[in-house]
């Protein structure tokens, strides 16, 4: 049966072995926790719908097979079963052979027609007597895959220090980079220890917030002296919470003065074209 536009729609994924994500495209009966089976690089695939999605442009070929039957979920779980003894197999002969490796989950697709093991690894591995070695063991096609440590936390999934399940295996689609500046940029006390995720990068909701933070560029310089209302001000801290600027006057009294305040009275840099964050914009000072 061939589906037409008006037969379809657009639905986002789960991916079993690694928890990322895509889309594809499936009849209309198909609806959010379903299983179906799809036909991926990797072979045939038990994935999860998670609901409706927009048509996106990805570089995977993902194409829809059938809702997934009784059969198909029982062999999924068979399979999961001797994806775990065959890794089991795998970090008896990676440390047989001295690997530095760390194997952090086998799988093996619906169609059986391969064996993939992912690990963790700071080089590369040079893994090809293990791989020998497997293929005669399980008697399969073997792949290994390096992944790094935020996909391997996304892989097998993990609480965070707030004491929710780790962003990277709940929603994230990709992985931002993320340096200590931002730690400056967010007015957060410097120690990247305090913000350190289970992977040992910084924690990817540290970007969440970052557009928010983006205004600093267009406030007044700490350290800078304004004259507001007669009265020279310095600025001595901004609270991107509160929405404020915080100024001392000359007797040393703190002076608060939110952003649309400041804004009312031209005290906001605009950015001009050409730079980034209006770092090179005057403001004006305001008697």
């Amino acid at each position: 049966m061939v589906m037409t536009d008006i037969d379809v729609k657009t639905v986002r994924i789960r991916f079993l072995d690694t928890n990322k994500f895509s889309e594809t495209i499936v009849p209309l009966d198909v609806k959010r926790g379903d299983f179906i089976v799809v036909q991926t690089q990797k072979g045939e695939e038990l994935v999860i719908v998670l609901g409706n999605s927009v048509p996106v442009e990805s570089e995977e070929d993902i194409k829809f097979i059938r809702k997934a039957t009784k059969e198909d979920i029982e062999l999924f779980d068979k399979l999961q079963t001797e994806a775990e003894k065959a890794l089991d197999i795998c970090k008896t002969l990676a440390e047989k052979h001295g690997l530095k490796m760390n194997l952090l989950k086998a799988y093996i697709p619906l169609s059986r027609n391969k064996v993939m093991f992912y690990y963790l690894a700071e080089g590369r591995v040079d893994f090809r007597q293990l791989v020998k070695d497997l293929a005669k063991k399980l008697k399969n096609r073997i792949e290994m895959r390096q992944v790094g440590v935020r996909d391997g936390v996304k892989m097998s999934g993990a609480v965070g220090p707030c004491g929710n399940q780790t962003c990277c295996s709940v929603f994230l689609d990709k992985f931002e980079s993320i340096g200590v500046e931002i730690l400056e940029e967010e007015n957060l006390p410097p120690t990247p220890a305090k913000f350190t995720g289970i992977c040992g990068r910084l924690m990817c909701c540290l970007a969440f917030e970052k557009e928010n933070y983006s205004i600093r560029y267009n406030l007044p310089e700490l350290g800078s002296v304004i004259d507001i209302n007669g009265k020279s001000l310095k600025v001595i801290s901004y609270d991107f919470i509160k929405e404020v600027v915080i100024f001392t006057d000359e007797e040393g009294n703190k002076v608060e003065i939110t952003f649309d305040e400041l804004d009312k009275m031209n005290l906001i840099k605009s950015p001009c074209s050409g730079c980034s964050g209006g770092n090179c914009a005057k403001f004006m000072e305001v008697g």
